[in-house]
Formats: structure tokens, sequence, C-alpha cells
């Protein structure tokens, strides 16, 4: 079965990420689904966002923590603004297009699923985190919305390598739907057909080479989270 192709951020290669255009240029890309990074501001807006500060885009260390909506507007992402979730739930519930929900860190659960259940996109969303208390707080405010478990980060710590080498246990602490590994994790490729096995779908990220997608599309990925849907889906019909 090919893998679903998931927009990273959008068609990020090409627009602006986490940002309106990009989500609308992955949908004309042909994306099945597009992953989205989720922020909380200081006036409990949840907002589109990937980084903790504003460095990246105005050149200045400001928390997003501690900005409200309004400040945020006035970034420019590449000619874009900062969109809302409710924002982009509605462009999505329009183009019907699923989402990969990225919680950026625990404390948003409640206020995110509020949101999914206000535009009627429960059955078209998977929430996705690297943090297990957010994966917790989601499944006690919904346990019905899909969950993944992303793993990948950079560390040297022995706990958390076992982890991404062996994420069964981790992933029924969380009752995950799904696991989402960085491409790159050591034993992946001899991992990932014994976790699809078990029952979870694996959603890779982030993969941009033509070969690496067609391996891990071998290998039974169930999605594979690209910068460059076009692209992706090109290579894979080569497969």
């Amino acid at each position: 079965m090919t893998p679903l192709i998931i927009a990273h951020r959008g068609a990020s290669a090409d627009a602006p990420e986490n940002t309106l255009a990009a989500f609308e240029l992955a949908r004309h890309q042909q994306a099945d689904m597009i992953e989205l990074d989720l922020q909380l501001t200081a006036d409990g807006e949840i907002v589109v966002f990937h980084d903790d500060t504003t460095a990246r885009w105005n050149g200045r260390d400001e928390p997003v923590a501690r900005l409200t909506l309004a400040e945020l507007r006035h970034l420019d992402i590449g000619g874009e603004r900062v969109p809302t979730l409710a924002e982009t739930l509605d462009w999505a519930r329009s183009a019907a297009m699923p989402l990969n929900l990225e919680l950026k860190r625990p404390g948003m659960a409640a206020r995110c699923v509020q949101l999914v259940r206000e535009f009627g996109m429960v059955d078209q969303v998977i929430v996705s985190s690297f943090y297990e208390q957010a994966l917790h707080e989601l499944r006690a405010t919904d346990p019905v919305i899909a969950r993944g478990y992303l793993m990948g980060i950079r560390t040297y710590r022995p706990d958390i390598r076992l982890r991404e080498f062996w994420p069964f246990l981790a992933l029924r602490r969380v009752e995950a739907t799904a696991w989402h590994p960085y491409h790159g994790l050591p034993g992946l490729d001899w991992i990932l057909p014994k976790v699809r096995r078990a029952g979870y779908k694996v959603n890779v990220w982030t993969v941009d080479d033509p070969v690496r997608l067609r391996d891990l599309a071998a290998l039974g990925a169930s999605g594979l989270i690209t910068n460059r849907p076009a692209a992706a889906r090109a290579a894979l019909s080569k497969g």
C-alpha cells in the first residue's frame, strides 16, 4: 500500500512554513495530509508556529509564550502571517484536508481538542508530540482523537535511545495510534516493520531524498512527512 504523503509544515520547500499559503500549495501538490506545529500565546490562543522564540523571523529572541496573538501577527513569515489553529481548521475543513497537529509543549491539549471538535475535524486529525505529558493530557481530554508519539530528538541519553530503538512500551503508555520516528533513527529499518505488525501506523519524518522515500515505503511506512510533497509523490510513483 502506498504511504500517505504528509506535507511538513505545508509545502515548506516552496512556500513560507506553517502558513495558509504553504498549506494551500501542499494541497495543489497533492499532499494527503499536512503536518503543522502548535504553540500557545500569552493570551491563550493556539497558533501555528514552530519555534519557541521569534528570533528566526525578526532577529529578536522573544518567547512565543510571552507574546499575544496580536503581537505575533506583526511577524513577517516570508510575506505571510502566523495563522491560528482555528483559521487552519476552517481552511482544512473547506479543503477536506486531514491534519497532523503537533503539540510543541504540554498544557494546550484541552484547547486544541475544543477547537478540533468545534470544526468537526475529530476524524480528520492526528495529534502528535514529543512530550509524553502532552499525549497523556490529550488522552484524558478526548480518548477518541488519534495520538502520535514523536521520537528522534538529539540526545546521548541511553534511556531515550532505548525508547526509540524499542518504542512499544512508550506507545502503550499513551495508547498511541501511531509512531512518528525520525528517518535517521538507528535501527529504524529493523524496527519499523515490527511496529506496523503490532498494529500501529508509522509516519516517518522528515524525508526528501527519493531513495530514502522509496526504501521507507517498501518497509511499510504508513506516511512519509516531507518538505516536497510533489517530488515525494513523483519519487514513489517511480518505485
